[in-house]
């Protein structure tokens, strides 16, 4: 977040404290919405000499920074991005897999998520990270699939995170992944994700360049604690979601992909002992050389909206 600039060194001290509690906090009737005018963050923040996370708006992941590294080199594991309603973050790493911060308050908390001296997976009052994700694609991330055959997105010759715009109201960030060995091709791919306030969802949209045809998009949703996957359509999008006691605590979480009917290919599952990915709801949409392939990612966790213990309730909110 550019507005505020809290870090642990004091000539950068914006705020009071850091430990300082978000004052808008959930109810019975869920999360008690504030005054506060910023309502999207992300938080990029890395490391340094100090053993402290430094905020910054553009990296390139270290080439020998391929599996999980802890303590964790970058805040939160990767970017991070949330609005009042609810937060994500990615693994940046060959994992590639994103997961949910699930929230009780409307406050932008990421900022202060994920320091050494937090446990982003036990309930705060902000709330807590409410997604197992093992070795699945999470909440929505992707990989590729190549004549039928599925290849993880996250190892490539070089991968650059950047911000590219972060408001009041919308916040995006950039991904590429230049070099991408996979099935005989070298791709280079840019993923973009944005977040608009008032929504429960994150926009993104997916191009590669270096394909030779054979090529499709895959989106998934984590099924380690689901056995049913709904379908339905709204208007000219396809979407595909699960919903029921999935989240950590066994609290009722709803998480969807939508994707333009025209770009959609077919909905599956991969099974719990597949390979690269496996324990993923996927869906299947076209990829042209050049030209980018949009979805959207719904989440709604029930301790921060009670509604969202019905499922109709989830359904209403996907777009």
């Amino acid at each position: 977040m550019r507005y505020l600039l809290c870090s642990c060194v004091p000539a950068l001290l914006l705020l009071t404290s850091c430990e300082e509690e978000p004052t808008n906090v959930a109810t019975e009737q869920g999360i008690e919405q504030g005054t506060q005018s910023v309502r999207t963050n992300i938080r990029l923040a890395k490391r340094n000499a100090q053993n402290e996370f430094e905020e910054g708006t553009e990296f390139t992941r270290a080439p020998d920074h391929k599996g999980q590294i802890m303590p964790a080199v970058y805040q939160n594991e990767g970017p991070a991005w949330e609005n009042e309603n609810i937060a994500f973050r990615m693994y940046w790493d060959e994992r590639n897999g994103i997961d949910i911060h699930g929230k009780k308050v409307s406050d932008m908390v990421l900022d202060t998520v994920g320091l050494d001296r937090n446990n982003y997976h036990e309930m705060s009052d902000w709330g807590m990270d409410v997604l197992k994700a093992g070795n699945s694609l999470g909440a929505g991330s992707i990989a590729l699939m190549v004549d039928g055959k599925v290849y993880r997105i996250g190892d490539a010759r070089q991968e650059k995170v950047r911000i590219t715009e972060e408001t009041a109201d919308r916040s995006a960030f950039h991904l590429d992944y230049d070099g991408l060995e996979i099935a005989g091709r070298t791709i280079d791919l840019d993923w973009v994700i944005s977040i608009e306030a008032g929504t429960h969802d994150y926009d993104a949209t997916v191009t590669a360049t270096g394909l030779t045809g054979g090529e499709e998009l895959v989106v998934g949703i984590v099924n380690l604690h689901s056995d049913t996957l709904y379908t339905t359509e709204k208007g000219d999008r396809f979407v595909a979601y699960t919903h029921g006691p999935q989240a950590e605590l066994d609290h009722y979480l709803g998480m969807a992909i939508s994707v333009d009917r025209d770009q959609f290919i077919d909905h599956g599952e991969l099974a719990p002992d597949a390979q690269p990915v496996s324990s993923t709801y996927i869906v299947r949409a076209k990829l042209t050389d050049g030209e980018p392939t949009g979805y959207r990612f719904t989440a709604g966790w029930a301790p921060g909206h009670p509604e969202f213990e019905r499922r109709e309730a989830f359904e209403e909110v996907i777009r």
